[in-house]
């Protein structure tokens, strides 16, 4: 039930901001994500370079504001680092890729500046953990394995702010998303891993208008 009330709002929204004016201007946008989950102990090295890819529409609301849905796929996760660690070298990236809506008010701090900000909600889509490592300089593991996404909580929910450049044709910015739920289920093993760990994402991005 959650995933057709989810998409029953995904289109009901993109459906609705095409019918509030004939200004707003859509386009596709896409960037790299630097992602990582807000455990304890966690450092510049647990930060994992991903993609976000996908489309938005921007709806005047005045001089000043306007409204902006997106619609976008977006790897999230963290990474493992184990180069301090004395029996291996490497790392492991723990990926949760989601479809996500964020629906920002954008207001304009100069004719091409602007600062964006308004809530978003992500489905996960899938999970999985890419590991590159080497034990005691014999054993080489270099795999990727899927994780059951049954033990991840489906929905993801947070706050986006950012600065972007509207420049008529092309727009570039950046974007820090804070996840407000975290991502395991309760009573499950992800639980015992992760604890309370909540998405954390910065995105730089770059897009055209169509």
């Amino acid at each position: 039930m959650k995933k057709y009330f989810l998409l029953s709002g995904i289109l009901c929204l993109l459906v609705s901001t095409v019918a509030v004016g004939q200004e707003s201007t859509a386009g596709f946008k896409g960037g790299v994500n630097l992602s990582s989950l807000t455990t304890d102990g966690n450092n510049d090295n647990n930060l994992k370079v991903g993609f976000h890819a996908g489309v938005y529409n921007k709806i005047p609301l005045g001089r000043s504001f306007s409204l902006q849905p997106e619609l976008l796929y977006s790897g999230k996760g963290m990474k493992l680092n184990y180069d301090g660690s004395a029996f291996a070298d490497g790392d492991s990236k723990f990926n949760l890729n989601y479809i996500e809506l964020p629906v920002k008010l954008v207001f304009n701090l100069a004719e091409d500046f602007e600062f964006q900000f308004g809530p978003y909600v992500a489905y996960l889509v899938n999970a999985n953990v890419d590991t590159d490592a080497d034990v005691l300089d014999f054993w080489e593991i270099d795999s990727e394995d899927e994780i059951d996404r049954d033990r991840f909580k489906s929905l993801d929910y947070g706050v986006s702010l950012g600065l972007g450049f509207d420049l008529n044709a092309l727009i570039l910015g950046f974007n820090y998303n804070l996840g407000l739920t975290q991502v395991a289920k309760d009573d499950d093993l992800s639980y015992d891993v992760l604890g309370d760990a909540k998405n954390s994402v910065i995105q730089v991005y770059a897009g055209l208008r169509f």
